[in-house]
């Protein structure tokens, strides 16, 4: 499905601030949030067809080196909303790559989205444990995560929260609707990609956190082409 690398998405188990290399890393973006905790910025090389993050600055970019985040924000200062952003997302990559491995990895640990910024680590390992407890079927984790957040969340941290709860429910229903217009052969292909996708998220749900930081780092290390073309 679509991201939300989540983003970090999107864009990532560990425990409180650690929680950046769990579920995301391999979820769909159809688990509401789990970007918020988990995904690590691999900018759509992440090795198991997900879909790069979305278009945009990160949004762990002040948690970057002062260098770093001039050079990101300079290849992000023409870009329109709306536009293709393959080019932008390759370049970040490589900025994101060049990072010495523990600066990389003392970022992915942070929260990457605002509204978990700033909590105590308690309340992480809240959010946390939702994604880490296999006895919560996948498809009912996002409305735990909201039942959650309506309950400890308060004030700025939760009107980001609806926030980015409704941009992913938009993006979800964007995404229902360029679907239903696939062309048959399209459908069955994502049918399929999808299916496999699954597979490879119940392979990786069952690997030790370290087999997964292995593997991540391998896909990270994958040549990649040049970037798809604007339209």
């Amino acid at each position: 499905m679509m991201l939300f690398c989540g983003i970090k998405g999107l864009y990532s188990g560990g425990k409180g601030h650690r929680s950046s290399t769990m579920i995301s890393k391999f979820a769909a973006a159809l688990l509401l949030l789990a970007i918020t905790i988990e995904a690590k910025p691999c900018f759509g090389r992440c090795g198991f067809g997900r879909p790069p993050p979305p278009c945009g600055l990160p949004p762990f970019l002040e948690d970057l080196p002062a260098e770093a985040q001039t050079k990101i924000t300079e290849i992000w200062k023409d870009y329109k909303e709306g536009d293709k952003c393959y080019e932008e997302q390759g370049l970040t990559r490589e900025v994101m790559e060049s990072l010495p491995k523990d600066v990389r990895k003392s970022i992915h640990k942070r929260p990457p989205l605002p509204f978990l910024r700033g909590l105590p680590k308690d309340i992480i390992a809240k959010f946390d444990a939702i994604f880490k407890d296999k006895s919560i079927p996948f498809a009912q984790k996002p409305e735990k995560v909201d039942a959650l957040a309506q309950e400890v969340l308060t004030g700025d941290n939760l009107k980001k929260f609806q926030e980015f709860k409704e941009k992913r429910e938009k993006e979800e229903q964007e995404y229902k609707e360029k679907e239903a217009k696939l062309s048959p052969a399209a459908k069955e292909a994502n049918e399929k990609l999808e299916a496999l996708g699954k597979q490879k998220f119940a392979i990786l749900e069952e690997l030790d956190e370290e087999v997964k930081d292995e593997l991540f780092d391998l896909w990270k290390s994958r040549p990649h082409g040049p970037p798809r073309p604007r339209h």
